[in-house]
């Protein structure tokens, strides 16, 4: 069973490929995030989680979907992060969890992928974006042999200090500038509600054709991203940057 969580669909496409690769099921959480809800899995054996790097972190949404929902006893655990740049602490928050769940921990990869927090950060142009997406594939097949051989990964070396920075900065990244009352629509916007159907956690509403953001927000960017009209921005931040659309398996 291959569970992902993701925005604006890095983390879907590396989901993809490896459920492709072993033959697994796919699962995507924000069926269950976009509500508020858990489930029971009642499938034996493997289970690869996978998500995006938030703060140095899983998304705190899908950890909490994790640690929520119900598995068998055993499951063999593997993590996978997406990420522009590095996972940080991410690999002790997947220990951690997999500890709490009873799981056997096999390990947490990373697979580096475009940029798309485009409230604090330059998007990449396509050709950087195709780059890093075709870069990616013999590292996720690499990571499909191991769960296939149910061997566990190679060890990132997280140093002791990235988890502790993580763990000190998490909670005030979340509570300071995880906000949404940047978002905002230009005249483009026709009141599709795209965004809203996209959102992961369910924190967007209409409201006379326009988009209406709750305070429940984990900054994964699928709503402006994925505007097909470009209406969305983040206060003065996202103006002029490209948006990017994750690619499709």
């Amino acid at each position: 069973m291959v569970i992902y969580f993701s925005g604006t669909g890095n983390s879907r496409y590396v989901a993809q490929m490896i459920a492709k690769l072993t033959n697994d099921e796919l699962c995507d959480s924000t069926l269950f995030t976009r509500n508020g809800s858990s489930t029971v899995f009642k499938e034996i054996g493997t289970y690869v989680f996978v998500s995006p790097v938030y703060v140095s972190a899983p998304p705190k949404a899908f950890i909490d979907f994790i640690c929520n929902s119900e598995f068998p006893s055993q499951v063999r655990a593997y993590f996978v992060m997406t990420c522009a740049g590095g996972m940080g602490g991410s690999p002790e928050y997947c220990l951690r969890v997999a500890h709490e769940k009873g799981f056997v921990y096999l390990g947490t990869a990373q697979v580096v992928m475009p940029q798309n927090y485009i409230a604090f950060f330059k998007t990449h142009g396509e050709d950087e974006n195709i780059r890093r997406v075709v870069q990616a594939k013999p590292v996720v097949e690499d990571i499909a042999k191991h769960i296939l051989e149910h061997s566990t990964l190679p060890d990132p070396n997280m140093k002791a200090w990235e988890y502790l920075s993580t763990k000190m900065i998490l909670g005030m990244y979340y509570k300071a500038f995880m906000k949404t009352k940047s978002f905002c629509t230009t005249n483009a916007c026709v009141g599709c509600g795209h965004c809203a159907a996209v959102c992961p956690l369910g924190n967007i509403k209409l409201t006379d054709k326009r988009p209406v953001w709750g305070n429940n927000c984990t900054h994964c960017m699928a709503c402006i991203n994925l505007c097909p009209k470009d209406a969305i921005e983040y206060g003065n931040w996202s103006r002029g940057k490209p948006r990017y659309k994750g690619p499709m398996e």
